[in-house]
């Protein structure tokens, strides 16, 4: 033990002898430096940090067992630099990110997933390296090294995945392509299988309510994905998986340069289930078949005047049919077989432009824009359902400064137009037992101001004003983030706001009809926004441990609705009533470790309390499937010879099902789920020729839920319904895949 206290009281000595180390900061224009004011010089892995004056220097106190200094400016690329010496000054040069850097040298790493330090909102920052700790095939299974989400499956036949945040349901949660809204609309439920994991470059997660520039209906957090672009994608890049259940993919995407200012990417990806399984022998399948594909090409130009931007376009055809496996097999099922057959197309244009002010970085205009169409065919059972929707995003940005970079802001007009079509109706006939068309235009302005006097210190206050043309009435949102370092290690965040979506019924919950229950839309015979308030507090905290640090996180968020969109079905097992409710609430408590055993051995161990309830017909009591209790633990270890290893352990508490006293003895089931273990693990070995292979299993216990479907004898007669499913259905899944990357 001696020897190694003596080795870690010289390592440290330098630092004990430094008083400060002091520097520039400066970008290069042209080939010109200039000094840059207000620029971010922090200690990579902690909150320390600091700011440049108005000449661009700085200084900053060492941090124990520190070495690498990081100096960062919004559009400019990050520069690291590891001190090892305290003779002379630390300069940084940023160059700006639109720029190509010759011959850079890679000196840090940064961590696989880390709080943003710059941050009001507690935001988790996810690269690539994380998602390949499973083998991510769409964006909805991107999570399962992630304990802020839960992922599962909203019924037992149509295979729809479901993201959880604080307590709510996915569809609260604000999930964006690059900063321009996705997962919203038509494309709420479907979002998420519609970004394959391979096409994303890095992940930006926010818990609690995230900045009105990016609109107002963020409620629980935000997710924002970004893909590879023409500057960062690989010349070549191939994935390929296949799996137990019959599960085909694979992705690719190339890059090519047109000249110096311009440069395109390509992202395609193809999935096809074919094989259908019954491992549960209840005449369902456990995964519905089907196939997609999905094309996304993408444009960057620059030139040297100070612009850029990009534009692009995607391209999705989705096709599942599920339900009894007869009905799946058969070229021309009978009509007394029960299925689902769905097509989603979909198709987006989207582009970016800006402008930084080359003698003031801090000042820059931006641009956003976006069109897409979506449609949905699809036939439940007996019941016809079809959805469309045609969509208009704009955004522009102006960020400036308020006499120096202690005080900044942005603002800007926006623009979200919605024309949407959703149609529910009995088998070949003209009636409809549900319809709606909505046509709305909602401009909008907003306003952020930035505070932020010191490293420590960081206030965010924003509010933004729309008018919304369908409900004929305007809204402010409203909302404020605060960050504070109550030490070098310690950082403590509070926020809260406002926010507002307007629902698309029967879309967002198609699980109600692979079931035979009738649904009562009276409820919602008038439309009416959904609006929550939500507010939260967090704290980071930093703890040293001989040579290694723990890194702990404590959240705690509450959410409250004017009014929610519930649907019961407790009331009446042959019914699902629509309702427009006043009183759901959700509180989320979440605590996080994260440690670096030895070297390149990493655990990460988290616990979430949740208490989530909704205002049913007969009172307030706990939102369906939502476990109110769940533990997570994930191991990550590699070697010098490029393998890793990963083992992720989730514990499931309870969860509340549908209320089933009213149904007969045969078709009851418990009030609540029992708990339940899931194991996921994952190996992966680098090899020299830029092939990376992977092997892992899924639900690695086989663990199954033997019964998801009461009544699955008779899907035409009362009491059939799938919406059951607390666990897997389909048992282990055994994985196999490759990477081929060309740099």
């Amino acid at each position: 033990m001696k020897p190694i206290i003596v080795i870690a009281a010289i390592a440290l000595l330098p630092l004990c002898l430094w008083s400060q180390i002091t520097g520039t900061v400066e970008v290069l224009e042209n080939g010109k430096a200039i000094p840059l004011p207000g620029g971010n010089v922090y200690w990579k892995g902690t909150e320390t940090g600091t700011i440049t004056d108005k000449e661009g220097k700085f200084a900053i106190d060492p941090v124990p067992g520190k070495t690498t200094l990081i100096a960062s400016f919004i559009g400019y690329q990050p520069q690291s630099k590891i001190i090892i010496s305290r003779k002379g000054e630390v300069n940084f040069s940023l160059q700006a990110e639109n720029e190509v850097l010759d011959g850079a040298e890679v000196i840090a790493e940064s961590d696989a997933t880390a709080i943003d330090l710059k941050k009001a909102e507690l935001t988790y920052k996810i690269d690539d390296k994380e998602l390949r700790k499973a083998a991510c095939c769409n964006l909805s299974e991107s999570f399962e090294t992630n304990a802020s989400v839960d992922v599962s499956f909203t019924d037992a036949v149509t295979g729809t995945r479901q993201i959880e945040m604080l307590g709510l349901a996915g569809k609260y949660a604000l999930i964006q392509r690059e900063n321009i809204p996705f997962a919203r609309g038509m494309n709420t439920m479907s979002g998420l299988t519609f970004i394959p994991g391979p096409f994303v470059e890095s992940i930006q997660l926010t818990k609690g309510l995230s900045s009105v520039i990016n609109g107002y209906e963020s409620i629980t957090g935000q997710i924002n994905v970004e893909f590879y672009k023409p500057e960062t994608a690989p010349r070549l890049f191939l994935n390929l998986y296949g799996n137990q259940g019959g599960r085909m993919e694979m992705n690719a995407i190339t890059r090519f340069k047109v000249s110096n200012n311009v440069s395109s990417a390509i992202l395609f990806h193809a999935s096809a289930v074919p094989i259908v399984w019954d491992n549960n022998e209840d005449g369902f399948a456990d995964i519905p078949n089907g196939n997609q594909f999905n094309l996304t090409n993408r444009w960057h130009f620059k030139n040297d005047n100070g612009w850029e931007g990009q534009l692009g376009f995607t391209a999705i055809q989705d096709i599942r049919t599920g339900g009894q496996t007869d009905f799946i097999n058969e070229q021309n099922p009978a009509d007394s077989l029960w299925g689902v057959d769905a097509t989603t197309r979909r198709f987006e244009l989207f582009g970016k432009n800006g402008y930084v002010f080359k003698d003031k970085p801090y000042r820059s205009i931006g641009i956003i824009y976006s069109y897409n169409y979506q449609d949905k065919d699809a036939t439940f059972g007996n019941r016809d359902y079809f959805c469309s929707q045609n969509s208009v995003y704009l955004n522009t940005i102006y960020q400036d400064i308020l006499g120096n970079t202690q005080h900044k802001y942005r603002t800007g007009l926006s623009l979200l137009a919605d024309q949407v079509v959703e149609e529910l109706s009995p088998e070949n006939t003209n009636a409809f037992l549900y319809q709606h068309n909505r046509n709305e235009i909602v401009p909008g302005a907003y306003f952020e101001y930035t505070y932020e006097p010191s490293p420590r210190f960081t206030l965010v206050a924003g509010v933004r004003g729309d008018y919304n043309s369908y409900f004929e009435q305007a809204y402010i949102t409203p909302r404020l983030n605060l960050r504070y370092n109550l030490s070098e290690y310690t950082t403590f965040r509070a926020g809260g706001g406002r926010g507002q979506r307007t629902y698309n019924a029967i879309m967002e919950n198609q699980n109600v009809l692979a079931s035979s229950r009738v649904v009562n839309a009276a409820g919602i015979s008038t439309i009416l926004p959904e609006i929550a308030w939500n507010s939260g507090a967090s704290i980071s905290q930093n703890i040293h441990l001989s040579e290694k640090e723990i890194k702990l996180t404590v959240d705690a968020f509450y959410t409250w609705f004017d009014n929610k969109l519930v649907v019961d079905l407790d009331a009446d097992p042959n019914l699902a009533y629509f309702l427009n409710q006043q009183g759901s609430r959700s509180f989320s408590l979440f605590s996080q470790i994260d440690y670096e055993i030895i070297k390149s051995f990493d655990l990460r161990l988290a616990y979430k309390y949740l208490d989530a309830k909704d205002q049913f017909i007969n009172g307030l009591d706990f939102s369906y499937l939502i476990p109110q209790h769940r533990a997570f633990a994930n191991l990550a270890y590699g070697t010098e010879s490029q393998w890793k290893f990963d083992l992720t352990v989730n514990w499931y508490g309870n969860k509340r099902l549908p209320n089933t006293e009213n149904s007969p003895v045969a078709f009851q089931r418990e009030g609540f789920s029992p708990d339940f273990f899931t194991v996921n693990t994952q190996i992966n070995k680098v090899l020299k020729n830029n092939i990376e292979l992977f092997i892992g299993a899924d639900n690695l216990l086989d663990f199954r839920q033997g019964d998801p479907i009461v009544n699955p004898d008779n899907p035409y007669a009362p009491y059939f319904d799938t919406n059951f499913t607390w666990a897997p259905i389909f048992g282990r899944n055994i994985y196999v895949g490759l990477y081929y990357t060309l740099k």
